[in-house]
């Protein structure tokens, strides 16, 4: 087998759709057709079953992939090994979870391009579970998220605590004047939500209702027209222009602080820009 035959294999896994894995990887899709059968002849077995929209992995390709996302990434730490013999240099493609990228990240990022500028840096949000699959699934090479963490594959730091703070509208001067929650979260899977659904539990205040809504300017909005309530860091609510048209109220330390975590996989070849950028995020 070649490297390219399994990053074809790997596009097509993971989009589902040879079409959609031609265009990720700039190709006719009769060549990743092609490929994919001759991949198929020379292990003597089929890898996907064809379906009008798309594909969908057989039991054999999915054998393959684990093998695939470990040959690929031991070719790249290889070559980034290789290639990291001076200063930090390269691409780095960190996820975060919106709030942090929001207040948290803006600064340090600045500092870590001033720093190494050779370092092609990307990042991408979204919710804790969703950056926690695609850290596993080799899309991105370090994430900072929030909430429990079990998987034996990453490996676990702290980077910062959060006050989590209750965002309701102006006129609520205590939370418990409240009656049938509507909690106005960006996610429904991210890690505030459950934090903020632990002590509703807590507090007997049920029944609550959650609505996703997909901005943080959209939960504030929303808020100070009394359409629910949020629970957000302090840092990113704690504003002159925020306060003037919402209510912010602290909870008990248990349920009030949040942690954020930075993770990433366990290596003994960490790059020069993965150290570089975890020595800047994470709490010493």
């Amino acid at each position: 087998m070649e490297i390219s035959d399994l990053r074809i294999f790997l596009a097509v896994a993971q989009q589902g759709s040879i079409s959609r894995a031609a265009e990720e990887l700039h190709y006719v899709q009769s060549n990743v057709t092609a490929r994919i059968k001759q991949l198929e002849e020379r292990l003597g077995t089929v890898l996907f079953h064809r379906k009008s929209r798309g594909v969908v992995m057989t039991s054999s390709g999915q054998l393959l992939l684990d093998y695939a996302q470990r040959i690929i990434r031991l070719t790249k730490e290889a070559e980034e090994v290789i290639r990291d013999q001076g200063e930090p240099k390269g691409r780095l493609l960190i996820g975060s979870m919106e709030t942090t990228a929001a207040v948290r990240l803006p600064p340090l990022l600045a500092s870590y391009h001033r720093l190494y500028p050779k370092v092609e840096l990307s990042l991408v949000t979204g919710s804790s579970a969703e950056l926690l699959k695609r850290l596993l699934d080799y899309q991105i090479d370090g994430a900072l998220v929030a909430g429990e963490i079990s998987q034996e594959a990453l490996l676990v730091e702290k980077a910062h605590e959060e006050e989590m703070v209750l965002v309701t509208p102006p006129d609520v001067d205590d939370p418990g004047q409240l009656a049938n929650f509507k909690i106005l979260v960006l996610r429904a899977d991210c890690a505030c939500r459950a934090q903020l659904e632990k002590w509703l539990h807590s507090t007997g205040r049920l029944p609550y209702q959650i609505i996703e809504i997909g901005s943080i300017e959209g939960i504030i909005g929303c808020v100070a027209a009394g359409m629910g309530v949020g629970f957000m860091p302090r840092s990113v609510v704690d504003k002159a222009h925020i306060r003037k048209i919402c209510a912010l109220h602290s909870l008990p330390d248990h349920f009030g602080t949040l942690t954020t975590w930075f993770v990433r996989h366990h290596t003994d070849n960490t790059s020069r820009a993965m150290q570089a950028f975890r020595d800047l995020v994470v709490a010493e």
